[in-house]
């Protein structure tokens, strides 16, 4: 077939492995698959369509696959430890030049095809429908050329399908790499002249449809991006740019000023249209109703677009990720546990007294007790936390008091073990070196779900995964408003403090001197845990060679807390903390430089001699 030969071509151009160009519509011999004159005259059809390309979304951490949140956030994996796994997550001497890569022009394709289906082949559908429809594929091209675009800086801009005839010169067909900013620029202007179509969805209950409010988000995010990495790339004492084609990294001699204005505006407009000023939950401040404008589909006015999930598509991240006695099911639990650094991004623990020795608490629960940011609780999990109706047991071990001062520590290889005196040695959640406990000290509320039978691998998980909502608006209102100054730099920290008023930190918790980029990066990392920013954040603002630099440190390794029951002396039966690497952490965190973009396979390179390779590779 003609079309089969077209795809072939174009795998062989664009580097990406495809099998055949309708394979995913069936349009081969109308005798066993249908048409595309059926296909594009058919609403469910053409929904069908839609649906597979939203369910393949690119992101680098989902609820489908939480390990990658272990390499790009603030969590760790303790989940299973063979020594390969270990390698790759807990003992990762650096990341790899290929570590985040997605370069998918099968992807591309098949919005590009379905575009150009609907203005030519769906003559029986009606002209309002197929003006969304094609608003849809245009939103999720533009989606995924943003998503390449953040890994591998400026790649092949491809918004028509190409047509391949017998004797045709190959490099007639083979693309160059567009600049960075030509595809930041390329995703805004799609998403400014979609979303008043995209409106047509903005009441459909079904949040994985793309709206206006979503086109508008990604407007917002893709030119903060662009801005930050024009600002802050231009800043660095050797940037980062191409000798081979300049432009294509870097967003070299960009000025970030108008990215950022429209970055702004962008994001004004979905507060002022459609949330009114507000975040779900500011005027009831508490962990429950942060998890909840999350997790919580009910009434939800917070969240923008997900992947959602049902009874025939659920998820197992609560089997995965439920902490050790909260458990539904066997032999589960504890993947990716929080780490001491994000916890004390909501609050700093007080584990030691001035004069270094130990401060000790009446429980294991008071040491979190002066943290007044809710999304602590809202986010993790901490020690005598309840959660699905039991108890978060977190107890390292002993501590027995010496005559000179200090402690010795004592602790169990078991869970829910007893010392000598009758009590505790080890809480019925660890912490402990092995799998399905966490070697933290705390674990995962986020995403894990409230609903009975959620962590058994039968019934699984319904919650949502975000891709955009009302929170990560705000902030990028926020931070392009600081970046631009004067007016909008007040109305940025109205934004700020809007957020950090959901946090239950009050509504003017900020003044205006705190408004600064390393602030804005913290409440990022505070307010969208675990949502894939964390990663993209310290790349955009070029920071994460610096924070994560191979050198071990509080920056590099991931750090636990561990409560240990006093067992003796004046204070028995009252805990200490203990901070330290965790256990099974071994390796410092190690960002290069090459890691800002990612390496282009060989085999793509080969196949398309017009690409370049990325620098520092």
């Amino acid at each position: 077939m003609k079309k089969n030969l077209l795809y072939i071509m174009l795998s062989a151009l664009m580097g990406g492995a495809m099998t055949s160009c309708d394979s995913w519509v069936g349009d081969t011999e109308p005798s066993d698959f249908l048409t595309s004159e059926q296909v594009w005259n058919d609403k469910t059809l053409i929904e069908g369509v839609l649906a597979e390309l939203y369910n393949d979304v690119p992101t680098n951490g989902n609820l489908d696959n939480d390990v990658n949140f272990s390499l790009i956030d603030d969590f760790m994996w303790c989940g299973l430890m063979n020594q390969d796994v270990e390698m790759a997550r807990n003992q990762m001497v650096e990341y790899k030049y290929d570590e985040f890569r997605w370069y998918d022009y099968k992807y591309i394709y098949k919005c590009n095809q379905a575009i150009e289906s609907l203005a030519t082949i769906s003559s029986k559908i009606s002209d309002e429908d197929k003006a969304l429809y094609t608003a849809e594929f245009q939103f999720l091209r533009a989606y995924a050329y943003f998503q390449m675009c953040i890994r591998m800086g400026g790649v092949p801009l491809v918004t028509k399908t190409q047509a391949y005839t017998s004797g045709m010169d190959l490099s007639e067909l083979q693309t160059p790499r567009s600049s960075e900013a030509d595809i930041y620029n390329f995703v805004y202007n799609e998403c400014m002249s979609i979303e008043a179509t995209l409106a047509a969805n903005n009441n459909v209950s079904n949040k994985s449809r793309a709206n206006q409010w979503t086109a508008l988000a990604l407007a917002s995010r893709s030119m903060l991006y662009a801005g930050s990495i024009a600002k802050y790339n231009a800043s660095m004492s050797n940037p980062i740019r191409s000798a081979e084609q300049p432009g294509v990294v870097g967003m070299e001699g960009e000025d970030p000023t108008p990215y950022y204005q429209k970055s702004f505006d962008a994001a004004k407009r979905i507060i002022t249209e459609f949330a009114n000023n507000t975040l779900q939950g500011v005027n009831e401040p508490s962990s429950d109703n942060f998890y909840n404008a999350i997790c919580s589909k009910n009434n939800n006015s917070e969240v923008l677009w997900t992947k959602d999930y049902n009874s025939s598509k659920f998820h197992l991240f609560a089997f995965a990720n439920i902490a050790h006695s909260m458990n539904e099911d066997n032999d589960n639990g504890s993947d990716l546990c929080p780490t001491l650094q994000l916890v004390e991004t909501y609050g700093k623990l007080e584990d030691k007294n001035p004069d270094g020795s130990y401060r000790v608490y009446d429980s294991r629960h008071a040491i979190f007790d002066p943290v007044q940011d809710i999304r602590l609780k809202g986010t993790c999990l901490v020690p005598e936390q309840t959660f699905k109706g039991k108890v978060l047991d977190i107890q390292a071990g002993v501590a027995i008091p010496k005559a000179g001062g200090g402690y010795e520590l004592k602790v169990g290889a078991d869970p829910n073990s007893k010392y000598e005196d009758g009590g505790t040695l080890v809480g019925n959640d660890g912490p402990l070196n092995r799998a399905t406990f966490t070697n933290t000290g705390f674990n995962l509320r986020k995403y894990v779900d409230e609903t009975g039978g959620s962590s058994a691998r039968g019934q699984g998980s319904y919650i949502w995964f975000v891709y955009f909502r009302m929170g990560e608006v705000y902030l990028n209102a926020a931070e392009a408003g600081m970046e631009l100054g004067g007016d909008y730099a007040v109305q940025g920290l109205k934004y700020a403090n809007l957020v950090r008023q959901r946090a239950g930190l009050g509504s003017n918790s900020w003044s205006a001197s705190d408004l600064t980029i390393d602030n804005m990066l913290d409440e990022r990392r505070r307010e969208l845990a675990l949502e894939d920013h964390r990663l993209w954040d310290l790349k955009r603002l070029r920071k994460a060679d610096l924070l994560w630099n191979g050198v071990s440190s509080d920056k590099t390794m991931l750090y636990a807390l561990y409560p240990y029951r006093i067992v003796g002396g004046p204070d028995n039966n009252k805990f200490i903390f203990v901070r330290a690497i965790a256990p099974r952490f071994k390796a410092p965190r190690n960002f290069r430089i090459g890691n800002y973009y990612c390496a282009f396979e060989q085999n793509a390179l080969n196949k398309n001699p017009k690409l370049v390779q990325n620098p520092n590779m």
